[in-house]
């Protein structure tokens, strides 16, 4: 099971960058037709917010991307998982919402997050971090 980070679905929208846009639509496309995908509301939120904020999308665009992605299946945050992820922040030295993607990933059965945003190939509990972006 792959959980897929907020960066990733906003290179989806963003064109600046041809060739991540490219893997970020695979992924989704991926996403939408596999089982084995996962984000979290958190995701849905922050990936509206660079939208409108940093891509100065309308409202309307940003409904229009949330219409197709919201075939990835998606979990919601549980109230635990916030101490979950203040202890793994610790564990781990990462930022606080990173934390909490990484408890949602653990919480769900995942066993890696597609991301630019943490250490490609480091471990974070039993949820290895895997940019998809990196040339293999």
């Amino acid at each position: 099971m792959k959980f897929i980070d907020t960066n990733v679905l906003v290179y989806v929208a963003d064109d600046s960058y041809a060739e991540k846009q490219l893997v970020a639509r695979r992924i989704v496309l991926a996403a939408l037709t596999a089982d084995d995908y996962i984000i979290s509301a958190q995701v849905l939120n922050e990936f509206s917010s660079v939208l409108l904020k940093k891509l100065k999308k309308t409202n309307d665009e940003v409904d229009g991307f949330l219409e197709v992605i919201e075939g990835i299946r998606t979990v919601a945050v549980k109230p635990d998982w916030t101490r979950k992820a203040v202890r793994l922040m610790s564990q781990h030295a990462v930022q606080f919402y990173d934390s909490l993607l990484l408890v949602a990933a653990q919480e769900n059965g995942c066993d890696e997050i597609l991301t630019e945003d943490l250490n490609d190939g480091q471990m974070y509990g039993s949820v290895k971090a895997v940019n998809p972006f990196k040339s293999r």
